[in-house]
C-alpha cells in the first residue's frame, strides 16, 4: 500500500469518479523538459560487437512515464524521489516536503493539482500554513 500524492487535471475537481486526463505523451515532453527529472537508465553493455537494438530488447525495469527527481536536495543519497505516470496522473510514493514542492511546480506546469489519497489538495500554501494540505477532504 502506501501513501500516494498524485499530479492530476480533471475538468470537475468536485466529481471523484472523474479520471485524470494526463496525456502519457504530454508527461513525457514534461520529462524532456525538466533537466531535473531523469528517465531510469538500466544495465549497460561494454561489448565489443555491434548488437542490433531489436534484438537484445529493454534493459530497464522501468515503465513508461517512470522518472527519477534528479533535483532533490539529497538526490545523492541511495533513495532518489521517483514519479510514475499511471491512469492519467503523475504519482509519488512517501513524498516527502520537498517532493511535494516539486509536484506543486510540475502540476502548475501541467495545468493540474496534486491530490493525496484522502482527497486533499496541496498547494502553495502547504508551506505557509504549517504543512497541512490545502484543503481537507
Amino acid at each position: 500500500m502506501g501513501y500516494w500524492l498524485r499530479i492530476i487535471r480533471q475538468h470537475d475537481y468536485d466529481n471523484e469518479d472523474e479520471e485524470s486526463n494526463i496525456s502519457l505523451n504530454e508527461w513525457l515532453d514534461h520529462i524532456a523538459s525538466d533537466p531535473e527529472l531523469e528517465e531510469p537508465v538500466g544495465p549497460q553493455l561494454n561489448l565489443p560487437v555491434i548488437l542490433d537494438p531489436a534484438d537484445i530488447g529493454s534493459f530497464s525495469d522501468a515503465e513508461p512515464g517512470e522518472c527519477d527527481w534528479m533535483g532533490h536536495p539529497r538526490s545523492d543519497a541511495d533513495t532518489i524521489p521517483s514519479f510514475r505516470y499511471e491512469y492519467g496522473a503523475i504519482a509519488a510514493k512517501y513524498p516527502d516536503k520537498h517532493t511535494i514542492g516539486k509536484m506543486i511546480i510540475i502540476a502548475r506546469a501541467l495545468n493540474a493539482k496534486v491530490r493525496g489519497g484522502d482527497g486533499e489538495y496541496y498547494d502553495d500554501s502547504f508551506f505557509t500554513n504549517g504543512g497541512y494540505p490545502a484543503t481537507a477532504p
